[in-house]
Order: C-alpha cells, then structure tokens, then sequence
C-alpha cells in the first residue's frame, strides 16, 4: 500500500496540466518589453526604470500595431480562444460511447451444502465446492450499434466431493448484441459528435467573429484617440488666436483707441479656451486607457506598480482625406462580400445542422427497442490442465446460442419532449440564421450610406472651415484698422475653432464609416 501511493500520486499529477498563475507585476513587465520592442531606441523604456522616472512613457504606435497587438492580447479573444478549446475537449468526450474498453477480473466463490443422503462411507458433514475464476474482458462498441464482448480466463474448481475431481480449465466467450430499432445506425451512436464537431466549428469561428469585432472596437479607440488630440490641437491653437487677440486689445488700449471692455473680453475668451483645454487634456487621457485596455491590458497595472507612471500614446495613422473622393462602394457587391465572408453566417448553418442532426435522435428515440443477442463460448475439461488445454483448442465444450429482447415505453415522454424540443430549436435556428443575415445587410447597407453622408460631410466641413478663416483673418483687419469690435473678434475666432472642430469630427467620422464597412463585411482583423 505505500508502495502503491506516491505511484497514485505521479498518476493524478500526469492527468492533469499544470496551471501557473503569473503576478500582475511580471505580466505588466511582458508587456511593456514587447511593446518596447516597436519603438525607436531613444524611447524605450525598461521596467526597471519606472520607479525613479518621471516622464510619461511614449508610445508611437500605427493603426496596424494596435490592431496586431489586439490579437495577440485582448481578453475578450482570448476567453473566445478558451471556448474554443472548450470545444475541441467536448469532441474527445463526445467519442466516449464508442472507446474501447479492456478490463481483468478475478474472483472466489464458495459454496456449502447440507447433506441429507449419504452413500455407504461417507463421512462428510457438509459438500462444499470452492471455485476461483480470473481472466480478461475487452468491450468494443461501433457506430453500428453492435456491440461486441470477449471475455478469455482460467477457472479452478475444488471440491471435497470424493466423486469429482480437481479441475482448472480455460474459458472464452464472445458475445454480439446489435440494436434492431431504437440505437441502429450512425445518427443515434454519431450524433453526439457531429453535434459536438459543429460546436467546434462555431466556437473557431466565433474566434473570427470576435476578432472582427474587437479588431473594430480597437480601431474605433484608436481613431477616438486621434480625434481627441486634434481637438486638444485645435484648442491650443485657439489659444494661441486668443492671446493674441488680447494682446492687440491691450495694444489699443494702451493707445487709447480701445476700450478696457475689449480687453476683459479678450481675457474672458483666453480663459474659456483654457477650460476647453483641460477638458480636452482629460479626455485623451480617457481615450488612451481606452485603447490600452483594447490592445494590451496588462499595460495598465504599471498605474497600481508605479506612482509616476503615465502613457502618452502618439498615433501614427492620420486620417486621409486623400481617399475621400474614392471611396464610393457598391452596395450589391458588399453585401454579397459580407454574406461570404462573414463567420456569423456560418456559424448559422451549422447550428441549423446541428438542430436536424438532434431531431433525427430525437425520432429514434421514439421507436422501441429491439436487440438481438448472440453469443458463443469454449472451455476446456479434462483430468489434468493439459487435458483441459487440449480440449479446449479441440472446441469439445461449446455453449451458444441468442436473445432477443424487445421493449416498448407505453408512454414515452422524455423521448416525445426531447424530440419536439428538437423540432423547436431547430424552427428557432432557421429563424435565427434569417435573422442574422438580415442584420447583416442592414449593417452593410447602413456602412455604404454612412460613407457617403460622411464624404459629403468632409467636403462641407473643409469648405466651412476655409470660409470661416476668411472671415476671421478679415475680422482681425477689421479690428486693427478700429473698424471691428472685441466681439466681433472673439466671435470670429469661436466660429473658427468650431468650424476646424468640425473637420475634425467630419474626417474622423470618415475613418470610422470606413470601418464600419469592413466590419459589417467582415475584413477586420484578418
């Protein structure tokens, strides 16, 4: 038994993978190093420097960096990834009814009689016969509904009857059952594993779906970022505007042809426009955890590791306005890309597969069962085990013969609800699938005419923004030649930013209608 125990051990160990857990601090270090390696020498960063470093951590990452490291660390691809394991494991386990199984057996039995008639010298008190059997079994089951079973052995029978003698003899017996009606053929010993292989397949392609969503929630944040520090841009050089606006107002003022009005005013507007820059500052702080949370969360546990860590990320992909008069996609041929590419689509099918798969079980699971039994035996007999061996191998001792078991549930009403169950999931499969692909070419339709609205809006931004600079570089001549108030000034200059804010949001709106098509027809993160 001791011997037995560290053996179990080394048994239960070997069955199981071993899991290691990593600290948030060694995850953090990982991280940082493999985004490190993306960026320029003179801005890498080691882990061990951010204890006594005081700067941000600068990261200058395109469009494609983001998305690439997305893939490789986003949480919601990578729980996918686990079902999907998940998956693969329930297609081992689903081949559970059809594994081949071998065994041993030994065994004692003994018997004790009375005896109430005796023969002339028979001195017992009691028969007693004692019977010793070990041997090897094997079961195979096939996607038949056969089912074979060989048994092989030695039986040892001793008895203190001065009639019979010692016996040790060998033994086999092969036995076939086969299913007749409820459990015959494929459907009934397979379907389980078809229904589990389409699991499968839905849960990788699920990984697909998933990594075209978040490919887009990636490139979403990113362009979020994008818009936020060129609105912060814009508002700093609103300030710049601003100040020089108070600059000229106190000129004037100061050559007596202002008034002290224009330069509170003036003073009033340099103030608003610092307020908008804090609020601006704050939200591209916001943005960039958004878009480290996205491509690399584990980047985030430097903030509870280290006081003075902070992230500026410095996008590299502008948007293009270079694109805008060429991007007009057809609606009929990106609908028919999104039906052929889209994983959803698939995974709808399969599902439909997998419902007709489980309302076939279902209706075998409504007939009676009938089983046909076979089986034939051989042992050996003799005086001594070598007459017994050759008796054996001379098949002198044979037993066979069959059953044939029929039984029928007069009501049946676990295989009725399974199977209308089954009737109904699979109704609610087909409703699915048609509703899925629906939503499918709404969202495609609604990215292609997302796209020229946002196209048109670029150009009446760009146009707007033109004619407001205009208008405001004439305000300011207005004002130095005096013909032109502080307000007028100050007014010009507001609807200038607004207008530069609108370009802004109408060519970031363009990046993003972009992306909506590739996702709706399934082109992100292949």
């Amino acid at each position: 038994m001791r011997r037995l125990l560290p053996l179990t051990l080394l048994l239960l160990a070997a069955c199981h993978t071993s899991i290691k857990e990593v600290e948030p601090s060694e995850s953090f270090r990982a991280a940082l190093e493999e985004v490190m390696e993306r960026q320029p020498n003179a801005l890498k960063v080691k882990p061990d420097d951010l204890e006594r470093r005081r700067e941000p951590v600068i990261l200058r990452l395109s469009l494609d960096d983001c998305i690439e490291l997305a893939m490789a660390h986003n949480r919601a691809i990578l729980f996918e990834r686990l079902n999907a394991e998940l998956a693969a494991a329930a297609v081992v386990g689903s081949h559970a009814n059809l594994d081949f199984r071998v065994g041993g057996n030994i065994g004692y039995h003994r018997e004790e009689a009375q005896i109430d008639a005796r023969f002339f010298g028979d001195t017992r008190d009691k028969e007693i016969t004692a019977t010793t059997n070990y041997g090897i079994n094997a079961n195979l089951p096939f996607a038949s509904g056969t089912t074979l079973d060989v048994s092989m052995g030695f039986v040892r029978r001793d008895t203190n009857n001065p009639f019979s003698t010692f016996e040790f003899f060998p033994t086999s017996t092969i036995t076939v059952t086969q299913h007749l009606l409820n459990g015959v053929g494929l459907t009934p010993n397979l379907g389980g594993t078809w229904v589990a292989e389409n699991d499968q397949l839905i849960a990788n392609w699920q990984v697909e779906a998933t990594r075209n969503e978040q490919a887009f929630n990636v490139a979403m944040a990113y362009w979020s970022l994008v818009e936020a520090e060129e609105e912060l841009q814009v508002f700093r050089n609103q300030a710049d505007l601003a100040t020089d606006a108070l600059s000229l107002a106190r000129s004037r003022l100061e050559a007596e042809i202002g008034t002290r009005l224009d330069v509170l005013a003036q003073e009033a507007n340099l103030k608003a426009t610092q307020v908008s820059i804090i609020r601006a500052e704050a939200l591209v702080d916001q943005r960039t955890d958004e878009l480290l949370y996205a491509i690399h969360p584990d980047l985030i546990h430097g903030y509870a590791l280290f006081s003075n860590y902070r992230v500026v990320i410095q996008p590299l992909t502008k948007s293009d306005s270079s694109r805008n008069n060429a991007d007009a996609p057809t609606l009929m041929a990106e609908v028919k890309a999104a039906l052929r590419r889209r994983p959803e689509i698939r995974q709808a099918a399969k599902r439909i597969e997998s419902a007709g798969i489980r309302v076939e079980m279902g209706e075998y699971g409504l007939l009676p069962t009938l089983d046909l039994e076979g089986s034939f035996g051989n042992d050996g007999s003799g005086v001594t085990f070598d007459d017994s061996w050759e008796s054996f191998f001379d098949f002198k001792n044979l037993n066979y013969g069959f059953n044939l078991n029929f039984s029928v549930p007069i009501q049946n009403s676990a295989a009725r609800a399974a199977l209308t169950q089954a009737e109904i999931n699979k109704r609610s499969a087909i409703l699915s699938a048609r509703d899925t692909e629906t939503t499918i070419i709404l969202e495609v339709a609604q990215a292609v005419r997302n796209i020229t609205t946002a196209r048109r809006a670029v150009d009446a931004a760009e146009e707007a923004f033109r004619l407001q600079d205009e208008t405001h570089d004439a305000e300011m001549e207005r004002q130095k030649a005096g013909l032109a108030t502080s307000f007028e000034v100050k007014q010009a200059l507001n609807d200038l930013t607004n207008a530069e804010l609108e370009v802004v949001k109408a060519r970031i709106g363009m990046e993003r209608s972009r992306l909506q098509l590739q996702k709706a027809t399934g082109d992100m993160g292949r």
